[in-house]
């Protein structure tokens, strides 16, 4: 199945991000998705170096956070893994390399996911300098091979979507994804995922998301701009 029958919609293109492919699908969903992990672990790293170790209220908040992060991360990477790889698997025979890579990338990541979690609790458990250090380490390790990772998606994955994956399914994906927040953790979500964002982008969205998101990310914008502002000092 290709998708050359519908028309390429206007893709956006955020800090960070290595490629935009043309296509029918709008992705924007997945890069605002890729923008927040890279800007979050970079917040991350930077406000566990100079957090004070008597802290134990923003270790707490800092720790709350990156558990955050990888549970979006969590439904970002499984949504692909039982949706997206599959079908492509199924109707881009001679892209497996190219998909086989992908799927080997997200279990690198796990690892690093694992060990940054066992690392935070940690040194939310009993702050110290080494503790400091040994979760830095993974947190860098998990920025480096997340972002790698991204990065790859966006040049090699995404095109590969564009052409095998219609409108109406991408769709239905989002909607299953949608679900599994719930309107509360949804709520907190579109604060997270439009934060931050350069002007054109918001223009963009302002332009083109459907108006109940808009509304429930207003709503969201004020209060998750207040925590950020907590969290990264």
């Amino acid at each position: 199945m290709r998708t050359a029958a519908h028309p390429h919609v206007p893709q956006i293109m955020l800090p960070g991000q290595a490629a935009a492919a043309p296509g029918p699908l709008d992705m924007s969903n997945m890069y605002l998705a890729h923008f927040g992990f890279r800007r979050d672990l970079g917040h991350l790293i930077t406000a566990v170096g100079r957090v004070r170790l008597d802290d134990r209220r923003r270790v707490t908040a800092l720790r709350e956070h990156h558990a955050w992060v990888l549970f979006v991360l969590h439904h970002h990477h499984t949504a692909e893994d039982e949706t997206v790889w599959p079908r492509l698997r199924e109707r881009a025979p001679e892209s497996i390399g190219t998909i086989d890579a992908l799927e080997t990338e997200h279990e690198a990541c796990d690892h690093w996911l694992s060990e940054s979690t066992a690392a935070f609790e940690a040194f939310e458990a009993a702050p110290s300098e080494p503790g400091r250090e040994l979760l830095m380490t993974a947190l860098r390790a998990l920025a480096d091979t997340l972002g790698a990772h991204l990065a790859h998606e966006e040049t090699d994955g995404i095109p590969l979507m564009m052409a095998h994956i219609t409108p109406e399914e991408d769709a239905r994906m989002h909607k299953g994804i949608t679900k599994q927040y719930g309107l509360r953790k949804l709520v907190t979500l579109l604060g997270w995922i439009t934060a931050e964002l350069p002007p054109d982008v918001e223009a963009h969205l302002r332009a083109t998301a459907p108006k109940p998101m808009l509304l429930l990310s207003r709503l969201a914008a004020g209060s998750y701009r207040r925590r950020a502002a907590y969290l990264w000092g």
